[in-house]
């Protein structure tokens, strides 16, 4: 029986070993957003809170120099803006919801892009010149039923193009929850 122990011991430290396992303590800045992450044309499955879910897809994502604003004093002379194209496609029998007031934008950097202190994300806009760039209908709010879909376009007031991390926010929580965030090139 001690042979046995022995042996199996020996196999166990073989095993702690060999394991490719991170050592000493990682770093809490390094680690990923606790929601599912998507690129351009890839659709995500995304959870609610209350458990509904949906696959959504960000078909495109263009940036535009500025007047694709619109500035109510002086429409020709609006700020830069990225617009980005959204199909959701709801996958329960729960009802998804969605809003364009909880869907982000940000051009990340650090450690931490989705929640970096010094690039506050900003909120889908509709000042957004929609017709004038041909990216119609814009997204608003609503909610879906199991195979419904859902398709528009929200923009955001950005001054540069680039990388853009963009989350979808769930409208019926009152501490925020992202349901899912994209990283896109605009």
């Amino acid at each position: 029986m001690r042979a046995e122990s022995g042996i199996v011991v020996a196999a166990v430290a073989v095993v702690i070993a060999a394991c490719s396992c991170p050592s000493g303590s990682a770093d809490p800045t390094s680690e990923s957003p606790p929601f599912p992450i998507g690129q351009m044309g890839m659709p995500v499955h995304a959870r609610a809170a209350d458990g509904a879910t949906a696959d959504i897809t960000v078909n495109s994502a263009t940036w535009s120099p500025p007047g694709c604003t619109t500035h109510f004093a002086n429409p020709t002379n609006g700020s830069a803006c990225s617009v980005v194209e959204l199909t959701i496609t709801a996958t329960s029998h729960r009802f998804f919801q969605f809003d364009q007031r909880y869907i982000f934008a940000g051009y990340g950097g650090g450690n931490q892009p989705w929640t970096h202190p010094e690039d506050t994300p900003q909120p889908a806009t509709l000042a957004v010149d929609y017709q004038r760039l041909q990216k119609m209908p814009p997204l608003q709010s609503g909610g879906l039923h199991d195979g419904q879909t859902a398709h528009g376009f929200v923009g955001f007031a950005m001054p540069t193009g680039g990388d853009l991390y963009i989350t979808l926010n769930d409208p019926e929580q009152l501490a925020p929850y992202t349901d899912a965030g994209w990283i896109v090139q605009t």
